[in-house]
């Protein structure tokens, strides 16, 4: 299994720099994983990961460990959009959308 790192700051979603997004090939399936790491502007909110490819949206609630497995669907082509929804009592943010490509064959 291979971990892709992405970073919210606020509003502001981007690829952890200590995370190696290269030679990522499209069709994986139950191979792929999301993690997250917040700033405290998420403190206490339920997180929902949503992953975009080809005009689709595949929502994804984050685990405990704010983590969750990329839907196969959004895996099939040459880019898919990561960005992350989170929620709390009167309060919500949303980030901006991250571009991951991948190469097909």
């Amino acid at each position: 299994m291979r971990v892709l790192k992405f970073k919210a700051d606020g509003q502001r979603l981007k690829k952890q720099a200590d995370c190696d997004f290269s030679g990522l090939v499209a069709g994986s399936a139950g191979y792929l994983r999301a993690e997250f790491t917040f700033s405290d502007d998420w403190l206490g909110c339920k997180k929902v990961a949503g992953f975009i490819a080809d005009d689709k949206e595949y929502p994804v609630m984050l685990d405990d460990n704010d983590s969750c497995m990329i839907p196969t669907e959004a895996l099939s082509g040459e880019l898919f959009k990561v960005y992350v929804v989170g929620a709390n009592v009167g309060y919500k943010i949303i980030t901006n959308h991250t571009k991951v490509k991948q190469e097909v064959y």
